[in-house]
């Protein structure tokens, strides 16, 4: 499990983690909506992906068609713990304590995989959208154990 998703390719846990934060942060009203609303959300992905040269143009381009104006760093956080620690250029490492916010900026920052991670959202968009689709599912039912154990 990568990123929180159910798989272990680093790329297409990354993938999932673009749709995911950006489904997350989308306006409902003005995003895709109704019962082909996961058809909608395939067809925006493969497209922003088809014209792109690299995860920002994605970015660019999905956030639009989703209807998010911008990426709630909220939804970024996944199961490794946000450690504010950084690494200086003698190779010590600095740790400032306290928790941190994750704002994914491995992912967004990767010039390298950025290709591939788009690459595999548009070959790839029907597993990309299904694993974020049963991380939806999963975090749907802890909610509910949640509510139950609240009662």
């Amino acid at each position: 499990m990568l990123l929180g998703f159910n798989t272990e390719n680093e790329v297409k846990a990354k993938a999932a983690m673009l749709v995911y934060v950006i489904y997350k942060s989308r306006d409902a009203k003005r995003g895709p909506s109704g019962l082909d609303m996961w058809g909608q959300i395939e067809r925006f992905a493969k497209a922003a992906a088809k014209r792109s040269g690299g995860i920002d143009d994605f970015v660019d381009s999905f956030k639009r068609k989703m209807g998010c104006s911008t990426i709630n760093p909220y939804w970024m956080r996944n199961d490794a713990p946000a450690t504010n620690a950084a690494v200086l250029k003698d190779g010590s490492i600095m740790s400032l304590g306290g928790d941190m916010r994750v704002f994914g900026l491995e992912i967004f920052d990767d010039e390298e995989k950025g290709k591939e991670v788009v690459d595999c959202l548009y070959s790839k968009t029907q597993i990309v959208v299904l694993l974020v689709r049963d991380r939806l599912e999963r975090e749907k039912m802890f909610s509910q154990e949640d509510k139950e154990d609240e009662d």
